[in-house]
């Protein structure tokens, strides 16, 4: 049985980095896109590291850390919500985040 999304625990890297990254973009009020733009990375490149379906380089955790405004290790963290705050159940941005 999968494992509810606030709870990280057992998760692989790659899908806690998703659901933190998720987490992080709409805590800022960001669009996929606009996270890609302020990242310098293609939006659809940031919908499959979201879905965890994709592998990341160290150099785009570091560009993504950065676009989102955190630490780049706290995205590897599976207790980022509890850390900052997030919500993890909240899945999309505002509407007014939206372009």
């Amino acid at each position: 049985m999968p494992k509810p999304a606030s709870d990280p625990s057992g998760y692989s890297l790659r899908l806690i980095f998703a659901r933190n990254i998720r987490m992080a973009r709409i805590a800022k009020e960001m669009s996929q896109e606009a996270l890609a733009h302020e990242a310098n990375l293609d939006r659809a490149f940031v919908g499959t590291l979201e879905r965890g379906s994709r592998n990341i380089s160290i150099d785009n955790i570091e560009r993504l850390a950065q676009a989102v405004g955190l630490p780049a290790h706290e995205l590897l963290d599976p207790n980022l919500a509890e850390l900052r705050g997030f919500d993890p159940t909240q899945m999309r941005a505002p509407r007014t985040a939206r372009p």
